[in-house]
């Protein structure tokens, strides 16, 4: 009876073991984000301790709550406590402070990642064990309320998701240069034979990868680069520019959308670029993307998709990235995988370049042409 009572205890303890640990670090996901939303980081002095009473008081909460929530945080290695009752900063905790890179990213993977995990198996119920295929029915749309409103729509019609989202994917943004990756030297001799756009930044947002590229290549003038994109993303992008003028100043605007008919000024740039922007969308909206794009290029003209690919070795965080993209019906995909998007468009693979300059060895550069 003994050894049996042993071998029932050892295989509960498995099982607390297998499911209690994915349960304590979303639990942990959680927690922390309700420490950045009342500024609890913040509160916590950066060197020294606090008294737990002390915290709960200056973030407007109760003693009894917020002393659960910093022991489990203790458990969790993510706060210290110098002594019973007080806590201080880790090296990790700090980066959750108000403005800090990792403090938008965690924003943003949970209200728009996090949240639609848990509507995936309601999603599936509802359309089927099957990729999302349109933007407007997506686990996002589910964890936000909103059945059949696309996921861009409802990320931007709340100030504090936005927020969110747009610092995430402006600190990620400086991972993505393409120095020593991808070569602008062959437009010199073009730019200098007419006065046609160097570059067309496709759903260029803050304009951060046009910058890079006018820092690199002194012969390539801001002013023959255009950020193209949503009417609302351009004219924010204008006004931080006028509130923080640099050399994006002069950079050309352009109001439109990816699918649509693109506006004379920019037809006939020698090349448009689409940087971390087609992973976000399904394969049918890919094709749109690239058809539309079709009729607005020049015959020399070169077409950049620059993304994050679907890597062979099918390593943990790739695949669990290209999962997260699946919530607002996303995916990542290899080159093999565009280029037969590309194909249906008009389009064909000339060359294909790696980051090798970077941990994140799955950034890479494909360059269409015309068929």
């Amino acid at each position: 009876m003994a050894a049996q009572q042993a071998e029932a205890r050892a295989r509960i303890q498995k099982v607390y073991q297998e499911v209690g640990a994915p349960c304590l670090s979303a639990a942990e996901f959680t927690l922390t984000k309700v420490f950045i939303d009342y500024r609890a980081w913040d509160a916590i002095p950066d060197q020294g301790d606090i008294a737990v009473s002390e915290l709960a008081e200056k973030i407007s909460g109760t003693h009894e709550v917020v002393d659960r929530i910093t022991a489990f945080l203790v458990a969790r290695k993510v706060l210290d406590s110098p002594a019973p009752g007080r806590v201080a900063h880790t090296e990790k905790s700090r980066g959750y402070k108000s403005g800090q890179p990792t403090a938008w990213m965690w924003i943003h993977m949970f209200n728009n990642v996090f949240r639609s995990f848990a509507q995936l198996p309601a999603f599936f119920a509802q359309h089927g064990l099957a990729s999302p295929d349109s933007v407007n029915f997506t686990p996002l749309g589910l964890a936000h309320g909103h059945e059949d409103k696309a996921a861009y729509d409802i990320i931007v019609s709340d100030k504090d998701v936005h927020k969110g989202f747009n610092e995430a994917l402006r600190e990620v943004g400086e991972m993505y240069s393409l120095k020593g990756i991808y070569d602008f030297g062959w437009l010199q001799e073009t730019l200098a034979a007419g006065s046609r756009f160097a570059v067309v930044d496709v759903g260029g947002s803050h304009g951060l990868a046009l910058r890079d590229i006018v820092r690199s290549y002194s012969f390539i003038s801001v002013e023959r680069c255009a950020v193209y994109d949503l009417p609302q993303v351009v004219e924010n992008t204008r006004k931080n520019l006028d509130q923080n003028p640099d050399d994006l100043q002069k950079v050309q605007l352009v109001g439109g959308s990816m699918f649509e008919p693109y506006p004379e000024s920019v037809r006939g740039a020698c090349v448009y670029q689409f940087r971390r922007v087609l992973n976000d969308f399904p394969d049918q909206d890919v094709i749109r993307a690239l058809k539309s794009v079709r009729k607005a290029v020049a015959p020399d003209s070169r077409v950049l998709i620059i993304e994050d690919m679907l890597n062979p070795k099918r390593i943990a965080l790739n695949v669990g990235i290209d999962i997260a993209l699946m919530m607002a019906a996303g995916k990542r995909r290899n080159a093999a995988m565009y280029s037969e998007l590309a194909e249906q468009a008009g389009f064909r693979l000339a060359a294909e370049f790696q980051n090798n300059n970077s941990d994140f060895d799955d950034f890479g550069v494909l360059e269409f042409v015309v068929a």
